[in-house]
């Protein structure tokens, strides 16, 4: 029989999320000169980390990383405040590594990933182990979200796994007839069709390599995830 102030801890891990949000803008010096995002723009970023506690006494406060956020880049020119081209899969990037030395570093805790929201549809997220980055995009419909996921070997000379402009043939085929009437149901069917629709004409025109579509209609989710062999 156990001591009666005895606890018993049930087995597992425990991660913790949180978000932080900035405004800032940026300047993509080197795109072509016709391109918009060339010029100063802004965005509301909001930034999340996740962490694995390795220790389930460690305070789950993952608050230095909104510290930073807010006295290096909140209402600045992120030119000025990085050496890197401050596209978002490198701001991902940049941030997982200062997370790791500056918060992981003295605290029981490991990273997963961390993400970087320019939009409320576009993300790069860094994976805190591997340090792989993907890009998100979201499109909305009528019927719900449709979501892609892009990886690639790595980012090109501009920082970018692909520029977010070369999606828009995906969110064009999404009005036609036959993907809007697929989205009302958003079966297993539909999910795969659209990811293969993606990967035959569009992901030969960009460097990114679709991870995983997504559909969210009503209260049917539909994941396709790519396969090593695909």
């Amino acid at each position: 029989m156990k001591a009666a102030d005895e606890k018993c801890v049930a087995n597992g891990q425990i991660t913790i999320s949180q978000s932080f949000a900035f405004s800032a803008s940026h300047e993509l010096r080197l795109l072509p000169a016709s391109h918009k995002c060339r010029r100063n723009h802004g965005h509301n970023y909001v930034v999340t980390a996740s962490a694995l506690v390795r220790d389930d006494a460690a305070p789950g406060d993952l608050s230095p990383l909104g510290d930073y956020l807010a006295t290096t880049f909140d209402h600045r020119l992120l030119n000025e405040q990085v050496i890197f081209h401050p596209t978002s899969e490198l701001l991902a990037a940049y941030l997982a590594e200062w997370f790791r030395d500056n918060v992981a570093s003295s605290t029981p805790i490991t990273l997963v990933t961390m993400e970087v929201s320019e939009t409320t549809t576009t993300s790069a997220r860094c994976d805190g182990v591997t340090g792989e980055v993907t890009i998100s995009k979201t499109f909305k419909t009528s019927h719900g979200d449709v979501t892609l996921v892009l990886g690639a070997d790595g980012l090109n000379e501009v920082g970018f796994i692909t520029d977010f402009g070369d999606l828009k043939p995906f969110g064009t085929y999404l009005q036609a007839p036959d993907a809007d009437a697929g989205l009302r149901a958003a079966g297993p069917a539909l999910v795969a069709h659209l990811a293969g629709w993606f990967v035959d004409n569009v992901e030969p025109e960009t460097r990114g390599r679709l991870v995983s579509v997504r559909v969210d209609s009503g209260t049917t989710t539909g994941l396709w995830e790519r396969g090593d062999a695909s």
